[in-house]
């Protein structure tokens, strides 16, 4: 049986080794890989100014108050918790989503 140890040792041999390949800027962390940073979300670009300005209030949270807004996990009792995010924003969110 594989423990928790030599798991996370793999994990760390891995991303040394994505490091050499300079890949690791394309994902972050394999640990991360489920998590998007509200920024380097792909559909950022595509959506209104008013979601931009949401999304980026979200990573000043992340960064100041050490909070945890990411595209996947973002649910409404979050969302709405940001300045200036309301219910429109909200619907344009989830249809850029997916879900």
């Amino acid at each position: 049986m594989i423990t928790r140890e030599e798991y996370n040792k793999a994990l760390d041999t891995v991303e040394s080794y994505h490091k050499q390949l300079f890949i690791d800027s394309v994902s972050g962390s394999l640990r991360d890989l489920a998590n998007t940073p509200v920024l380097k979300w792909d559909k950022f670009q595509k959506c209104s100014a008013r979601l931009q300005t949401a999304l980026k209030t979200a990573e000043h949270y992340n960064n100041e108050y050490n909070c945890n807004y990411f595209i996947e996990t973002m649910n409404w009792n979050e969302f709405k918790k940001i300045r200036n995010a309301g219910k429109k924003c909200w619907v344009e969110f989830v249809e850029l989503r997916g879900y």
